[in-house]
């Protein structure tokens, strides 16, 4: 197989019709697996920039909710926020009854 291949390229170097032929094949090959590469950047590059603008809209509103946050933490009521949000969780001042509805009504 390789004497095969070595004289096909012995005969392209003395043929100059050959030559040609294989040349412009090599350029073809190069030229569309170059494209082909460039294709695939263009797409990688459009998913990367589409994944930008979701990570912006992200941090966009996460500055906003920081923001909203600081200025919670700013105010006067601030104690108040806190003691709400502890509630939420479950959490009870120390010596404080807390009593559960166990009927089901809802009320």
């Amino acid at each position: 197989m390789a004497k095969q291949i070595s004289a096909f390229f012995t005969a392209a170097v003395k043929n100059k019709k050959l030559r040609t032929a294989v040349l412009c094949v090599a350029f073809a090959l190069v030229f569309f697996g170059c494209s082909g590469f460039v294709v695939s950047q263009a797409a990688d590059i459009k998913r990367l920039k589409n994944q930008q603008a979701a990570y912006d809209e992200q941090l966009a509103e996460q500055e906003a909710e920081n923001d909203r946050l600081e200025e919670i933490l700013d105010s006067e009521d601030r104690d108040a926020y806190i003691e709400q949000k502890a509630r939420e969780k479950g959490y009870v001042k120390s010596g404080e009854i807390v009593f559960y509805d166990v009927s089901g009504s809802g009320n």
